[in-house]
C-alpha cells in the first residue's frame, strides 16, 4: 500500500476513532468496500449513518488522492482507476 493510502487509512481511523489492522486495509480496494468495512464494525454503525460515512470517506479520498469525486463511483479501484500510489 502506498503512502497515498496509509494517509487515507489513518484519516479514516482517525474519523472514525477506530483501528484497521494492516491486513484488513490491505484488502480494501474500493471505495464501496471501505464503506462497507466501516458500516460492519458496531463501533461505527452505531454511532454513524451509512449516508454520513460514505459522504466521510470521499471527502478524505478526494483530499488525500486528489481526486474529484464525481470522476469515479463506489466500486472505482484506488490503485488502477483512481491512481494512488
Amino acid at each position: 500500500m502506498g503512502l497515498d493510502l496509509v494517509e487515507a487509512v489513518m484519516r479514516i481511523e482517525e474519523e472514525f476513532e477506530i483501528r484497521i489492522a494492516d491486513g484488513d486495509a490491505e484488502t480494501l480496494t474500493t471505495p464501496r468496500m471501505v464503506i462497507d468495512y466501516l458500516m460492519g464494525r458496531p463501533e461505527v454503525a452505531d454511532k454513524w449513518s451509512r449516508d454520513y460515512v460514505s459522504l466521510s470517506v470521499w471527502m478524505i479520498l478526494e483530499d488525500e488522492l486528489g481526486i474529484d469525486r464525481k470522476d469515479f463511483h463506489d466500486d472505482s479501484r484506488f490503485i488502477q482507476d483512481m491512481g494512488a500510489d
